[in-house]
């Protein structure tokens, strides 16, 4: 007699076999590797039936769409068991080789060294030389290499320079892992080594050049189980302006320099009120981020609703130069087909669109920005109003034929809508 859990797991799996292999055809990946990497990791954590449905293939879909299969090396599929909800829930997060792998076969750096150090390594390097790191460890001796002292990673390009090179001591990666939604989770008990250096991974990524879509959804998967907006606790001040670039006087992260954070992180802190301390005598007021206008938090976010129009905007009157025609069609399609990545939940939608703002607008002449901001508000009131469970196919449909009339085209990729 087979198993529940035999026929339970093929079920789960082939029922997303047709929006499943596209995308992964699109990723040199096939449904059937998929499928057999699928039911591998059941046999290994049963308690991955134990997920929601929904869940499940929200997970499973965002790990297909990064070209990444859940065999505990590229990727994993973790189940956790969700307070709010009352249910496990899964969740899908890519390990340091999917991630290494990705950013390779996408061309977006030709080198990545990501490593633990330990108290028996050497390990050396100068502060203001990004070529002198040294690491090394004797392979073949008895001698365990001790506990873990720091982590770094180093980005190279084609031409094997350093694009940049990141360190991180171990109070920082320790903080990490206190900032992280479930501290003592399996994966933190099991896999230490990895977290740390997926840690490193990706505050060394927000210092590189990243203009790849698929690649920077990617390395944007990490902040689900990591909570970086609290991290480092070290400031960084940048030497020629004295401006602080990471953290406040106060250990908080600046929000300039955290292109990480999640809309929902960012909604969060502007809800946060004004807290007074004293110091030196003095008042201070130290405002976490956003401003405070003494109201509740319900009404705060009772007049976030009301902000959220009835309409797309009104694309803008810009006659398009022949020559230009071209690329605003690539970049605009780009932009209008985020509301379409149903793969993706209304979040990490968002995320995905402020993240490509400054890459879309180095791509396109100033003149044509103003139709490049209502693409994006358009996009984004699209994600917003059906995140509100409220109808948006037939006004975004409406504002792609809009673009289209005015780049004078007969078509615009914008993804296929929900049935």
């Amino acid at each position: 007699m087979n198993s529940p859990l035999a026929l339970s797991a093929p079920a789960v799996i082939d029922e997303l076999r047709g929006e499943l292999a596209p995308i992964l055809a699109e990723n040199g990946q096939s449904f059937d590797r998929l499928r057999t990497v699928f039911m591998i990791a059941v046999q290994q954590n049963p308690d991955i039936l134990k997920c929601t449905p929904e869940s499940l293939r929200r997970e499973i879909s965002k790990c297909a769409a990064d070209g990444l299969v859940p065999d505990s090396k590229e990727a994993v599929l973790l189940p956790y068991w969700d307070r709010d909800a009352q249910a496990h829930l899964a969740n899908y997060q890519p390990m340091v080789y999917g991630v290494v792998k990705r950013m390779k076969e996408l061309g977006s750096v030709f080198n990545i060294v990501c490593e633990i150090v330990c108290r028996e390594d050497t390990f050396s390097f100068n502060a203001a030389d990004p070529d002198s790191l040294v690491h090394t460890w004797d392979v073949f001796s008895d001698t365990p290499r001790g506990e873990t002292r720091a982590a770094y990673v180093i980005f190279r390009d084609d031409q094997k320079r350093v694009m940049h090179r990141e360190i991180m001591t171990l109070a920082e990666l320790q903080s990490v892992r206190n900032a992280s939604k479930a501290p003592n989770s399996p994966a933190w008990r099991n896999f230490e080594g990895e977290m740390y250096q997926k840690a490193v991974l990706r505050r060394g990524s927000k210092y590189i050049t990243i203009n790849n879509d698929k690649i920077r959804t990617l390395i944007e998967r990490q902040d689900a189980l990591f909570d970086l907006n609290a991290l480092p606790a070290v400031e960084r001040i940048d030497p020629f302006s004295g401006r602080t670039i990471e953290n406040d006087a106060s250990g908080r992260p600046a929000l300039a320099h955290n292109p990480g954070a999640t809309a929902d992180t960012r909604q969060r802190r502007e809800r946060e009120p004004v807290e007074s301390r004293s110091e030196g005598g003095a008042n201070i007021q130290t405002r976490h981020s956003g401003i405070n206008d003494g109201s509740t938090r319900d009404e705060q976010t009772e007049k976030k609703k009301a902000d959220l129009p009835e309409k797309p905007p009104e694309l803008p009157d810009i006659s398009v130069r022949q020559e230009d025609v071209e690329k605003a069609t690539e970049v605009f399609s780009k932009v209008l087909r985020v509301a379409n990545e149903h793969e993706l939940d209304p979040a990490d939608r968002r995320v995905t669109l402020k993240q490509l703002v400054p890459s879309w607008k180095e791509s396109l002449p100033d003149y044509l920005h103003p139709i490049l901001k209502a693409c994006i508000d358009a996009t984004d009131w699209s994600i917003r109003t059906a995140a509100e469970g409220k109808s948006w196919m037939g006004d975004h449909a409406a504002f792609v034929f809009k673009v289209k009339s005015l780049l004078g085209i007969e078509k615009l990729n914008v993804g296929k809508y929900p049935d």
